[in-house]
């Protein structure tokens, strides 16, 4: 899931009487992965940082999104500064610390010296993962550019169909964020899914109502 501190969740999905300070560990119990969204908006403290590495077991990974100085305001351009003070906080989580999620704004088209000029940016010995949103960006150009700095392609199903799917990196990254599933519909992701072989990141959308977890909860079923 894309987020765990929701206290709706309190007695549907987590146990009855859950501390706002434990949702974590409660999170953790039952998904291997979180996706860090608040990053998107504020770099978190290492007190931060410490608190969530020491609340879940070793085998655990995070996530993080990263800032919207990078991604949205910047635009991916001239952020080696950025890209290193961001990826330095994360780099407090230590082994639990899996991609770090650029998500780009849809009007950002692609263009192939932008890329390479980001690419050469990233801090060498961490997981990237891109989330276009717009169609430029899956030609083979653009796949091609990704590859060339290793960067996995996330792929949005609020945006694309994940048939579209082309592996980029060493992992895969998918966000299942639409509202709503036909029948059928998590069990054809969960196919896809099982047929990479090597790691893959399936992140469900982030909701206060306790429902909004079914489809996720579903899905880990199928591909456990």
């Amino acid at each position: 899931m894309s987020g765990f501190s929701y206290p709706e969740w309190i007695g549907e999905v987590y146990p009855e009487g859950t501390k706002r300070d434990g949702m974590l560990a409660s999170y953790a119990t039952i998904f291997p992965v979180v996706e860090i969204n608040m990053s998107f908006r504020r770099t978190p403290q290492d007190k931060t940082i410490a608190k969530w590495r020491e609340a879940v077991p070793e085998s655990f990974l995070f996530t993080m999104k990263a800032h919207q100085r990078i991604t949205h305001w910047k635009r991916l351009s001239d952020v080696a500064e950025d890209v290193g003070t961001f990826v330095k906080a994360c780099q407090g989580l230590g082994p639990k610390l899996g991609p770090i999620l650029f998500q780009v704004p849809p009007s950002l088209t692609f263009d192939a010296a932008l890329i390479d000029g980001f690419g050469a940016s990233l801090v060498p010995g961490c997981s990237y993962a891109f989330e276009p949103r717009d169609p430029s960006f899956l030609t083979p150009e653009a796949l091609g550019a990704l590859r060339r700095h290793g960067i996995a392609l996330c792929l949005n199903d609020d945006f694309f169909e994940p048939s579209r799917y082309e592996p980029t990196g060493p992992f895969v990254y998918f966000r299942f964020h639409r509202d709503v599933y036909a029948p059928g519909d998590i069990e054809a992701r969960a196919e896809l899914v099982k047929s990479y072989d090597t790691d893959v990141y399936a992140i469900f959308q982030h909701e206060d109502n306790p429902e909004s977890v079914k489809p996720a909860l579903r899905f880990l079923e199928l591909v456990s």
